[in-house]
């Protein structure tokens, strides 16, 4: 990724749907990290929103969501307390899938950043299933 790609998956400017978390004790590794598997669970919890929103909710109804790849970059320490905000924008579209590009923040720090690859999923004909028109735009529509 180059200098430009890099600065500007770290700005917060660059996203456009957020929601909120906050550190819990929970969460936080033997030497008083987050840990990388509640870093993960930041990331889903912003991307579960953001389906739910696009009137198509990963846990209930015929269509789920599926990762079929991620990535996550760890770019700084956090500690327990912290509250946190969580970015995402929609950076690309096919036909049953889409990149999602997010970020992790407190306050103006980027803790870190990801990129996922979502599969719409039948969860009756238990295959991928073309993006519904009104998901895809309501989807754009926040996050793209």
């Amino acid at each position: 990724m180059d200098n430009d790609a890099s600065t500007a998956i770290t700005s917060q400017d660059f996203y456009p749907y957020w929601i909120d978390e906050s550190v819990r004790f929970a969460d936080l590794d033997p030497l008083g990290h987050v840990n990388n598997a509640a870093i993960s669970t930041y990331f889903e919890s912003a991307r579960v929103a953001l389906f739910s929103d696009s009137g198509n909710s990963p846990v209930s109804g015929p269509l789920s969501v599926v990762i079929a790849r991620i990535v996550i970059d760890f770019r700084s320490e956090m500690h327990y307390p912290g509250a946190l905000r969580v970015g995402l924008k929609a950076t690309r579209f096919g036909r049953s899938s889409l990149t999602v590009a997010g970020a992790i923040f407190h306050g103006e720090t980027c803790i870190a950043t990801s990129e996922v690859v979502c599969v719409l999923f039948d969860t009756t004909a238990r295959r991928s299933a073309e993006i519904p028109a009104a998901v895809r735009a309501r989807l754009t529509e926040l996050a793209g």
